[in-house]
């Protein structure tokens, strides 16, 4: 077989056969299966939350309850009570339970990201102007990192 003849079966030949079709087929079909199942299946959700302040716990309460909670330092101390509206605080953050979700409403922190975490059931909301850190714990809800 000269090279002509050996460029011309080439340009005859398939560019896919059936075998390589179902196994495409079946590969989009795990990776469909598995986002549909990752999408659907419903996330664990806390049921209690955690106020740390420099790494240590200060406070813990229950999300079953609606309420509202200030955090501020007072003598270089992380403090958390229950919320009062008459009351004037500095370096605060105004934390918020409500439907089995925690967020922080308002704050005096430089950046504001704590309030842009919104209303979460699961995960973290970092203050770091305040060195503070709200966990949702729970069931399921840990992880190996």
């Amino acid at each position: 077989m000269n090279r002509k003849e050996k460029i011309e079966c080439i340009r005859r030949q398939k560019y896919f056969v059936w075998g390589d079709v179902v196994v495409f087929t079946a590969a989009f079909a795990l990776v469909l299966l598995f986002f549909l199942l990752s999408f659907l299946t419903p996330a664990a959700q806390g049921n209690t939350f955690s106020v740390l302040y420099r790494g240590e716990e200060i406070f813990r309460a229950s999300l079953s309850e609606d309420a509202e909670y200030v955090f501020y330092i007072e003598d270089g101390v992380g403090k958390v009570s229950a919320y009062g509206d008459g009351e004037s605080y500095t370096d605060y953050n105004v934390i918020r339970v409500s439907a089995g979700k925690v967020s922080v409403t308002r704050s005096d922190c430089t950046d504001g990201t704590c309030r842009h975490f919104g209303q979460i059931a699961k995960g973290d909301i970092l203050c770091l102007p305040h060195d503070l850190r709200i966990r949702i714990d729970g069931d399921g809800l840990e992880t190996d990192v």
